[in-house]
């Protein structure tokens, strides 16, 4: 499955407590791919050659996104059957969201999910127990509201549970 992820640059110190939190709360992932907001979802009808395509072309006309992920959130993914904790974004969240919709304009708009609504977000844990991410330290991270910055698009394959980069393309800054 292809994905398009953006990583966002925080802080040093906000990046080593993030990574120590994930660690603990999604170990998994964790070792699989840094922290991340999903823009385009598991495609599996399009080659990375296409979603590469259109990442460039949606790069070239999309501004970096200074963003503040500002509470944290338990939900249930009926997906993965898991709960998760995710950092939710506010400032910059109209952006992000913007963005996800024009990164689904191709042949692959029809793997998009309208019955999910798209919340600008960034998974930190996840757990069979609820309680296991309701009681989690997130004040271990650093004060609310977080900063980063996102400044580029990833182009990634998910591959017998390994992720490939396909390719990164800078947004104007």
């Amino acid at each position: 499955m292809i994905y398009v992820l953006a990583y966002p640059q925080f802080d040093t110190r906000v990046s080593d407590a993030l990574a120590a939190f994930r660690r603990l709360h999604e170990p998994v992932r964790a070792r699989l791919v840094a922290p991340h907001v999903t823009l385009v979802f598991g495609v599996r009808n399009s080659s990375p050659e296409e979603i590469s395509n259109i990442c460039k072309q949606v790069a070239t006309t999309t501004s970096a996104i200074s963003t503040e992920f500002s509470t944290c959130e338990v939900s249930y993914d009926p997906f993965e059957k898991v709960h998760k904790i995710s950092l939710m974004c506010a400032k910059g969240a109209s952006l992000i969201n913007a963005l996800h919709e024009k990164l689904y304009e191709g042949p692959h708009n029809g793997e998009l999910r309208p019955d999910i609504p798209y919340r600008a977000h960034m998974t930190i844990g996840a757990n069979a127990d609820r309680s296991q991410l309701e009681n989690a330290d997130t004040a271990s991270i650093g004060p609310f509201p977080i900063k980063a910055e996102i400044n580029s698009l990833s182009v990634v394959q998910l591959t017998a549970g390994e992720l490939h980069a396909i390719g990164s393309f800078g947004l104007m800054l």
